[in-house]
């Protein structure tokens, strides 16, 4: 298979393992020779912002000297997004010549009787033999779902563990209540090994202290946390910060988003955690933050589009804010979309305290998971928006909304959304 086949077979791969738990992968990393137990980890899991922590540690050691392994998901544009190696996507021959390594040994698994590994699970397979390949010293983590029953909770001792924000997201999977959902993000924590949490809720930071507690794990709190914002643009924010366990005068981010400085908190902490095994200056960590670019949170494409992938009610609700504070003087066209197995009521809910949004545009992404039209409208109806349009094609809906007077569109509800919006922005339709 060339890696177009590679790519449409991993594609065709359920998104789900036909048996919980970890049985498949744990036999299929055991037929590869147990590889996860030859790398060092940083494992993160949380609602909203594991995706940017773990880009900023990424970042961060770098900028160190190390050679660090990066998994997140999901892709944006291309699903070698997903594996990174000194935040570089993993190369094509890269990823075509250990995908045939993964497969060989899933053909001999299914000859033997067992099920296919899910679609996150292979990735995840291809993503530590490549890692092993290129002999990283380090590996951030990201979980896929949860924390608990995911395909990554087979790492057995991190470094450290890290959770970010928690909030109601996957309630069919990980239950209908934020402790629920924290129990299983918690699930990650490893006896002994020292954890990370990011601001949270009261009620999620007793269910992750209780875990920590029975597993014998140092837990580091980020709060309480002190910052100051020195400047603040619509392309950047500087601004200082400390809590109990550093101090930084100055932390500049090439995002208006004030949301990720939660996030820098929390990458901190971790910095602090492992500082004894990985050393780190202050340049570096500055240099760092400098370079970070997390694509499709709070992304300002040009003058006039602004992406951001929040999809869930927390997720917005930082999306609203950020929006107001930094276009307060821009009129907003909001182009959504969003998955049938997320809270789309509460993400419209939150857009309705956004003052200066004057037209919604309804829209949809190639999946049969994604909303039906009536249900979105009838939500926005519901919070009180009149002016409502349905543009089944994306780069039409884009079009008419583009380059409007004083209009700003902004682009929210899903991440599979950004991810086309990126596709059309980089083919250049936008540019007739």
């Amino acid at each position: 298979m060339n890696y177009a086949e590679c790519i449409e077979y991993i594609l065709s791969i359920p998104l789900f393992s036909k048996k919980s738990g970890h049985k498949n992968i744990v036999e299929l990393l055991f037929r590869l020779g147990n590889p996860h137990l030859q790398l060092k980890y940083i494992h993160v899991a949380g609602t909203n912002g594991k995706g940017s922590v773990c880009t900023m540690l990424s970042y961060a050691y770098v900028e160190a000297n190390l050679k660090v392994g990066l998994f997140t998901s999901p892709h944006l544009v291309k699903i070698n997004e997903r594996i990174k190696m000194n935040n570089d996507d993993i190369s094509d021959v890269d990823f075509m010549n250990t995908f045939h390594r993964v497969k060989k040994v899933i053909d001999e698994m299914e000859e033997a009787g067992f099920h296919h590994p899910s679609y996150f699970e292979t990735l995840f397979v291809i993503a530590i033999l490549y890692f092993l390949d290129k002999q990283v010293e380090l590996v951030v983590l990201e979980t896929g779902l949860g924390g608990r029953l995911d395909a990554t909770n087979i790492i057995e001792h991190p470094l450290v563990t890290v959770i970010t924000q928690i909030g109601l997201d996957h309630i069919e999977v990980l239950g209908d209540t934020i402790e629920k959902i924290a129990i299983e993000k918690g699930g990650i924590i490893k006896e002994g090994c020292p954890t990370v949490i990011s601001s949270q809720e009261d009620n999620v930071l007793s269910v992750i202290r209780q875990i920590c507690n029975e597993k014998n794990s140092k837990l580091y709190e980020i709060m309480p946390l002190k910052h100051r914002i020195i400047k603040r643009t619509d392309k950047s924010i500087d601004f200082c910060i400390n809590n109990k366990y550093y101090y930084y005068d100055k932390i500049s981010l090439n995002t208006c988003a004030t949301y990720q400085i939660i996030n820098v908190a929390t990458a901190l902490n971790t910095v602090e955690v492992l500082r004894d095994q990985y050393p780190i200056s202050v340049e570096a960590i500055e240099r760092a933050f400098q370079k970070f670019y997390w694509p499709g949170r709070m992304e300002l494409i040009n003058d006039w589009i602004v992406v951001d992938g929040a999809h869930n009610e927390s997720g917005v609700k930082s999306f609203v804010e950020n929006i107001q504070e930094c276009f307060s003087d821009r009129k907003i066209t909001i182009l959504f979309t969003a998955m049938k197995d997320k809270a789309y009521d509460l993400m419209v809910q939150e857009l309705s305290r956004c003052t200066n949004i004057e037209n919604i545009v309804l829209t949809k992404v190639k999946d049969d998971r994604c909303l039906e039209f009536d249900l979105m409208k009838s939500s926005f109806q519901k919070y009180g928006f009149h002016n409502i349009e349905i543009e089944i094609d994306i780069e039409k809906a884009i079009k008419k909304n583009y380059k409007r007077e004083d209009r700003l569109l902004c682009c929210v509800g899903s991440l599979y959304l950004v991810g086309e919006i990126k596709k059309i922005v980089a083919g250049g339709l936008l540019n007739d």
